[in-house]
């Protein structure tokens, strides 16, 4: 057990802007806040006191390595580095999910939430969820992130077992929970005890979670608990894909009904909603303790650039990069887009621009219409006819 000595002061008083979201169609940037930490010694012996210039006092974030390395030598074990994924659904967060997946230090874990709202009978379209949704949400976030299962109830235990999502996850099915899965392709199911221990065997927890199955669909009700709680080392990426893609999309497999619909506007409305409230609460309007762990990411750079906005995402979660996300992006970007609407295997034009050639005008004008907000935030141009041939 490590004694937490708190030889350095975080200033948390001094920002500067310096996230940008570039917009590829505009080629506008709009800049937020990123926090820039300044450091101080305290009342150290004399022998063991840093300069400045070796504890690299300066205006810029501090690589991580070079905290890694402070920590040892004034002997503080880093806490668990956790990251959480939020996209609205059909918003590429299975593709994003997949570049942390592959890494071997990660426990990956597949929109667990589902597995809460399939046991209490929540779903996304729900006016409003039970009480007891929110404290179970609660109790299966805080197993993940602290490797600590005992809290979780045997019903979502055992939905998580036996779901097809667990095969989303390396670990979940790695030859320590699925010592049989060479033979029979199956896997045991899971304990608590057992689940604690594959967990701490790995660096890094991520979790990726569609923000329709956020309690109250809000960023906000996991905000305030990570606040009570103060205990984890959580950083959120948001990633947002243009809302006309992923209405049509939506359309398209029908989990609602087309332009013509009575209920299409609200049903976009949905979509859209918690986007635009999540991104405004973690930009625009962050907590003194939410300010230096939300980074927003359109799923249009990253479809184009993966490898530079991938390393980016690592730079700033503080996980170390490694071979196997390269090898992971090269085979999923060379293979061609499959049929398949669940396939990780991206073909970055087509993922773009699939809607402005496919999806009726009343659609598009329509989401427009009701999404226009978000889509001032995000940069993303309106329509016109010229596009269908581009």
């Amino acid at each position: 057990m490590c004694l937490l000595i708190l030889y350095i002061l975080f200033n948390s008083n001094v920002w500067e802007a310096t996230v940008d979201l570039i917009s590829e169609e505009s080629g506008k940037s709009l800049k937020k806040l990123r926090p820039h930490y300044h450091f101080e010694t305290k009342s150290l012996p004399d022998h063991k006191r840093k300069s400045p210039q070796e504890l690299r006092f300066h205006s810029k974030p501090i690589r991580s390595e070079e905290t890694s390395e402070l920590n040892r030598e004034l002997g503080i074990c880093p806490r668990r580095k956790n990251v959480v994924i939020l996209s609205q659904g059909r918003g590429g967060s299975s593709f994003l999910g997949g570049i942390f997946n592959c890494h071997p230090q990660v426990m990956y874990w597949f929109e667990p939430l589902f597995h809460v709202g399939n046991v209490l009978n929540v779903n996304v379209f729900m006016e409003k969820e039970p009480i007891s949704y929110k404290d179970t949400c609660f109790h299966l976030v805080d197993s993940i992130l602290s490797c600590d299962f005992s809290n979780i109830t045997n019903a979502v235990l055992s939905d998580i077992s036996t779901s097809s999502f667990r095969r989303h996850s390396q670990a979940l099915t790695s030859d320590k929970l699925c010592p049989g899965k060479k033979t029979s392709g199956k896997c045991a199911p899971l304990t608590n005890s057992l689940l604690g221990q594959v967990c701490n065997s790995y660096k890094y927890s991520v979790i990726k979670i569609l923000s329709g199955r956020l309690p109250n669909n809000s960023l906000k009700s996991f905000q305030e608990h990570f606040v009570q709680q103060n205990k984890y080392d959580v950083k959120f990426i948001s990633l947002v894909r243009d809302p006309r893609a992923v209405v049509f999309s939506w359309v398209k497999l029908n989990w609602i009904q087309g332009h013509s619909n009575a209920e299409f506007r609200s049903n976009v409305h949905r979509i859209c909603d918690s986007v635009k409230k999540n991104v405004l609460i973690g930009l625009l309007s962050p907590t003194p303790w939410h300010r230096n762990r939300f980074k927003v990411i359109r799923f249009e750079d990253l479809a184009i650039d993966t490898s530079n906005v991938a390393r980016e995402i690592y730079k700033f979660v503080g996980l170390d990069w490694s071979v196997s996300v390269d090898k992971w992006i090269n085979d999923h970007r060379r293979r061609k887009g499959e049929k398949n609407p669940y396939s990780l295997f991206k073909n970055a034009s087509t993922a773009i621009s699939k809607w402005k050639r496919e999806a009726p005008e009343e659609l598009i004008k329509g989401v427009e219409d009701v999404c226009g907000g978000l889509m001032n935030i995000m940069g993303y141009k309106k329509w016109c006819k010229a596009d269908r041939d581009r």
